[in-house]
């Protein structure tokens, strides 16, 4: 790697099941910025390998032999408070992905994810941000403030969902998002926030759907998010959006 290459992001997978950690690895390896250090099908392993081979982040089911993902989270998060964690797990029941995130988990992603979400969420979780599949993140927010997505008030995000660390969060009130959108993105996200399609917000902006479409494309970037729940949800918490 010459001075000028981008640091490779390490990877560790924990997954117990042999022909899907053999899938996930192929997806991952045809990213050149992704390298993988270490699998394992074994909780109690995954712990032992954190702590010999330091993976910047690691993918971690939560059905696993000895220790499952939740608990082995937890331990290598308490050894290891820099290494980041993304549970990809088929699991969706709130009590476990409210365990996960407790346990100190980065991410939440379910298997359904395509590759080139899960290597989205790689690279955000790497930078220090939180990452939840748009299915979770309604769970989560359900679960803290007992409302659908939609429902959710500006007022409701003064206390941070633990998420992650508090360092990772930011307040909403007098927050200054350092996200370049344009004034036309901000525009079509505050539609987006307020449910609108993209026929609405094309009626709305006097913009063709086509144009619709790619701003709405450039916005999920921007935010590194990767669908338009998630967008709405890290526009409110961020205060990206006024309300």
């Amino acid at each position: 790697m010459t001075e000028d290459s981008p640091k490779k992001i390490k990877l560790m997978l924990v997954e117990d099941h042999v022909l899907a950690r053999l899938g996930l690895k192929v997806s991952l390896e045809k990213y050149p910025n992704l390298e993988i250090v270490a699998e394992t099908a074994n909780g109690k392993e995954a712990i032992e390998l954190a702590n010999n081979k330091k993976p910047d982040l690691i993918i971690m089911d939560i059905g696993l032999i000895q220790l499952d993902g939740i608990e082995a989270t937890k331990k290598i998060k308490e050894a290891n408070p820099n290494i980041k964690v993304i549970m990809l797990t088929s699991h969706e029941a709130e009590h476990e992905i409210m365990a996960s995130l407790a346990s100190g988990a980065d991410g939440y992603c379910l298997k359904d994810t395509s590759p080139e979400q899960l290597y989205t969420a790689v690279q955000s979780v790497n930078e220090g941000n939180a990452w939840l599949s748009s299915q979770v993140a309604e769970k989560v927010l359900r679960n803290f403030y007992g409302k659908e997505v939609s429902q959710i008030k500006q007022s409701d995000f003064t206390n941070p969902l633990p998420v992650s660390d508090e360092k990772k969060q930011t307040k909403s009130t007098g927050s200054i998002p350092i996200v370049p959108l344009s004034d036309r993105e901000i525009g079509v996200l505050e539609l987006i926030v307020e449910g609108k399609s993209n026929q609405e917000i094309g009626a709305k902006l006097f913009l063709s759907i086509a144009t619709v479409k790619s701003h709405v494309r450039n916005i999920l970037n921007k935010l590194s998010v990767d669908d338009r729940t998630q967008a709405a949800v890290k526009a409110m918490r961020e205060g990206i959006i006024a309300f």
